[in-house]
């Protein structure tokens, strides 16, 4: 039996043994593709979706069925063949009935993505089918399933700081004052993608000045052009061939940094050294967070901003590092951090008068001693000249 058809029995027996400990008849996977938002399906379905949104349904003791908009039969099926029964209903709602139709019994049903992701017609679809049934969000209970890694899933996640940190070799060979955004985020892209990197995010971060005014921004790469005094950070996120988003990102310029840029750089890394250096099982999130911002704020600097969060087949996942729940009010900060867990720490910080800022983020591997950068590259400022890399990290 392969490694990747182990890994599947592994996740369905778990999922079974939760829809036990439940009195749960099945379980709906609502899957769309946003990144964040269906990690799901490929969880229990090794699927990608590719396009539009989809569906699985897992009853007890029984191998899942996926239930996909029909603009996608034509598309690709995973060579791991881990289901069989795909099916592309008239719309996806009636397709979630017919599946739940096939249990002997539907009383209680768990959901997965109900109030973030679960389209509005596909749950009027289920509860009018269905009247008698308690269709509850199993989202919270999912997301402890899936937060500690097996074996593999941490292997997935190396393979894919393996391709960022290849992206990121390949930036510091040809950026230099001149070239433009776009032109380093095409070089991202072919990097990424000729190693088998899929669904790359590639943000560029800068502080922008508008009326005497400045404020930290982020967005696609665009035709800003970098000046021999620029700071310019490249954030990159990508998921390798198994599915599992890594974080990398730097902050890179050519000339000396002035005194506040090259003290935002320490800002923000020993935020981030602080809390890798408390992310051992048993930390509480909230309290990480209070290191990060121990470590930002001895250098006169601030952040409002969570600082980071665990990642898997999605690119945000529970447990959040942070010091309240942010975006999704399913997400917890204080989950207790286990060994296998893979997090990413990103804080984002300015000076108090808020005219310079910095980020950079590094993921992680909690192990039993505490936690391990995937990474090869150092963090901190990257200053990038004729003689080479000079590395600004205290």
């Amino acid at each position: 039996m392969s490694q990747s058809i182990d890994e599947r029995d592994r996740r369905w027996a778990e999922l079974d043994k939760a829809m036990v400990e439940h009195d749960l008849d099945a379980l709906v996977f609502a899957a769309n593709d946003y990144r964040g938002h269906k990690g799901s399906l490929r969880y229990v379905a090794d699927y990608n979706l590719c396009h539009k949104y989809g569906n699985a349904v897992l009853l007890r003791d029984r191998e899942p069925v996926l239930v996909l908009s029909g603009s996608l039969v034509s598309a690709r099926k995973p060579v791991s063949g881990w289901v069989r029964d795909y099916r592309f209903p008239a719309t996806t709602g009636a397709g979630l009935v017919e599946a739940l139709k096939e249990s002997s019994r539907v009383e209680k049903v768990g959901i997965i993505g109900m109030g973030q992701v679960l389209k509005v017609n596909e749950y009027l679809a289920l509860t009018e089918a269905f009247p008698g049934c308690a269709f509850v969000d199993f989202t919270k209970e999912f997301e402890r399933i899936r937060a500690v890694k097996s074996g593999y899933e941490l292997a997935g996640a190396e393979e894919s700081a393996h391709i960022l940190d290849q992206c990121f070799h390949r930036l510091l060979e040809i950026v230099h004052p001149g070239i433009t955004e776009r032109e380093i985020g095409a070089e991202m892209h072919r990097v990424g993608h000729l190693l088998g990197g899929e669904d790359p995010i590639f943000l560029s971060m800068h502080t922008d000045e508008q009326n005497e005014h400045s404020r930290s921004t982020f967005d696609s790469p665009r035709d800003r052009v970098l000046g021999t005094h620029d700071v310019h950070t490249f954030s990159f996120e990508m998921i390798g061939p198994r599915g599992y988003w890594t974080e990398l990102a730097r902050m890179v310029t050519f000339a000396q940094p002035d005194e506040v840029t090259a003290r935002m750089a320490r800002a923000v890394t020993d935020g981030i050294g602080n809390g890798a250096r408390a992310m051992a099982p048993g930390a509480i999130p909230s309290d990480i967070q209070r290191t990060v911002l121990t470590g930002v704020e001895q250098h006169g600097a601030t952040t409002s901003y969570w600082s980071g969060h665990s990642l898997g087949l999605d690119v945000i996942e529970d447990p959040m590092i942070g010091l309240d729940v942010v975006e999704d009010p399913e997400q917890s900060p204080d989950n207790t951090i286990e060994a296998g867990m893979v997090l990413t720490l990103h804080p984002m910080v300015q000076d108090i008068e808020g005219r310079h800022s910095g980020y950079m983020s590094d993921t992680f591997i909690v192990e039993s001693g505490g936690s391990r950068k995937l990474s090869e590259h150092p963090t901190g400022l990257h200053r990038v000249s004729r003689g080479g890399v000079t590395i600004h990290d205290h």
